[in-house]
């Protein structure tokens, strides 16, 4: 179930699947504390299984004024392939009912595809994490 969780609540698993063997302040990102910056899980039986942080950041992207960023989406390791991660993603789609964006790395590239976002742009690296692509979720009436 999709619930809106405090930082330190997700800052776990970020440490565990995004930045293993780094030091845990570099799972803290700017904006983490703004106002408007809004920190989701999926949970399970009490247990947090998905996480994302969802920022306001405002970008042009195939002609489309984006007010909304998604940052740091982890899913434990342990439910891997099971279904977790799409069934919270599509739950951040509905509580956003926007368009939104992300950098996402190219491992993940295939999971965004497969629940609807497209790349908008060339690869670019990220230091010491790697080869990522701007990706775009695009409300549509139906969506």
């Amino acid at each position: 179930m999709l619930q809106q969780v405090l930082l330190e609540e997700v800052v776990p698993l970020r440490h565990e699947v995004l930045r293993p063997g780094l030091a845990v302040s570099t799972c803290y990102f700017d904006g983490d504390d703004a106002e408007s910056t809004r920190h989701y899980a999926w949970a399970e039986d009490g247990r947090i299984l998905s996480i994302a942080t969802v920022m306001r950041q405002d970008r042009e992207l195939s002609g489309e004024r984006v007010s909304f960023q998604l940052r740091g989406m982890a899913t434990d390791p342990a439910v891997a392939g099971t279904g977790v991660g799409s069934r919270f993603l599509q739950a951040v789609h509905r509580e956003l009912n926007a368009s939104w964006w992300c950098n996402a790395r190219e491992v993940a590239v295939r999971f965004y595809e497969r629940n609807g976002l497209v790349i908008v742009g060339d690869p670019f690296e990220i230091e010491g994490i790697g080869t990522h692509y701007v990706m775009l979720y695009k409300k549509t009436a139906g969506s």
